[in-house]
């Protein structure tokens, strides 16, 4: 039980930090990206995280941004 609650605190960890690289690296564009991601990840040469990852991403980039960002 401790090792799921670990790896999920993990998770959400790199989740954030993906996040964050993206809000960096493309500012505004940020969710269009995650977006991007989500739909062609195979295609992109660094996505090896699944659709899910970044539809998880997109959420987390839309909160940090928060309303009207």
């Amino acid at each position: 039980m401790i090792g799921w609650f670990r790896r999920r605190a993990e998770y959400r960890a790199l989740i954030e930090a993906d996040a964050k690289a993206l809000i960096e690296r493309f500012g505004k564009d940020a969710y269009s990206e995650a977006r991007f991601r989500q739909h062609d990840a195979p295609d992109v040469v660094d996505a090896n995280r699944p659709p899910w990852h970044w539809e998880r991403v997109k959420e987390a980039i839309r909160r940090m941004e928060g309303p009207g960002a």
